[in-house]
């Protein structure tokens, strides 16, 4: 599906049909926006055809598996590869969504599987700010990239919260149960840090070469998604070492009450080897053994049974073994 955005004298024209791109993007002081979700290959060799797209970044476009974050410099061309973050239930992993952009000195094509940003948001911000979309296509990249960035912010919300209550039952009876929402916490940032690290650096790259497609004042737009960038990876890295701390944390109290256990074990195996022991010394068959004729010795047997046993409990539990 293919979705057309002109913008020109601060006005959006969405009825320009295919054909008519090339010529309309001549036009002085004219924006053109072509969004295209689950594109067909018709489409793309059209796309290729009105804007003059290189094969590479076509083929990039029509990939199905998800690539590598990354920025490719072509004759007054760039293309992107972008990541976006949608929003899922509680308790499934974080949902990435690719999305490629190829942008020119007046124009800006996107390629993705499904609405990982909203197009009318992203075409008010455009026809609020005409002294902008007149300088070219930065402006209109910079608006696209900010919607995509800040989809990660809620998602980073939401695992911060996840840390929190992890951090939470940690200590408490069912702390075992924590390792496994620790390790789910590990997977969805570990699959963030794989996009945002690479989108950060194809920013520096962005912004670095002159690539004589953006003006001055685009630049310093798209150097405020690159401070966003940053501000996501740091706070990847720092849940990522909460996750780490949460994780060491648990195991400790594991082992603790695992050593806890092994005590109480031990102190009640020594109260019974001192209880077995006397039944073992009363039991021998010997022939002279003075107790075994004495009218109390039932009694004594059991009884010191009883005194000793209780005098370790007795001790243990003021040492804190049971």
């Amino acid at each position: 599906m293919i979705q057309v955005h002109v913008f020109s004298k601060g006005q959006e024209v969405r009825d320009v049909p295919v054909a008519e791109l090339s010529e309309v993007r001549t036009e002085p002081r004219t924006l053109v926006w072509v969004d295209l979700v689950s594109a067909t290959p018709e489409e793309l060799a059209a796309m290729g055809e009105e804007f003059h797209v290189h094969e590479l970044a076509l083929a990039s476009c029509a990939a199905r598996s998800k690539q590598r974050p990354r920025i490719e410099e072509f004759e007054g061309q760039v293309l992107l590869i972008a990541y976006a973050s949608k929003p899922v239930a509680e308790g499934q992993p974080v949902d990435l969504h690719e999305l490629d952009l190829i942008a020119g000195q007046n124009f800006l094509l996107t390629f993705h599987g499904g609405a990982p940003i909203d197009a009318a948001e992203v075409a008010r911000r455009i026809t609020a700010r005409p002294e902008l979309a007149k300088q070219g296509s930065g402006f209109l990249l910079y608006v696209v990239l900010d919607e995509l960035v800040d989809t990660f912010f809620p998602t980073l919300d939401r695992i911060g919260e996840r840390i929190e209550d992890v951090e939470e039952t940690v200590f408490e009876a069912t702390a075992g149960d924590a390792q496994s929402e620790i390790f789910a916490l590990r997977r969805d940032l570990v699959a963030i840090r794989r996009v945002v690290g690479p989108m950060r650096d194809a920013m520096i790259v962005l912004l670095r070469r002159d690539l004589g497609l953006f003006t001055r004042e685009s630049q310093r737009y798209l150097q405020d998604i690159y401070d966003h960038m940053i501000r996501i990876v740091e706070s990847v890295e720092d849940y990522q070492d909460l996750a780490a701390g949460a994780l060491e944390a648990s195991l400790a109290v594991v082992s603790n009450r695992v050593g806890t256990v092994a005590r109480n074990l031990g102190a009640y195996a020594a109260i019974f080897a001192v209880v077995t022991m006397i039944s073992g010394v009363y039991g021998m068959n010997f022939q002279h053994m003075p107790e075994l004729a004495w009218r109390y010795g039932y009694g004594w047997a059991l009884g010191l049974m009883v005194v000793t046993a209780s005098g370790l409990w007795i001790y243990f539990k003021r040492k804190g073994w049971l």
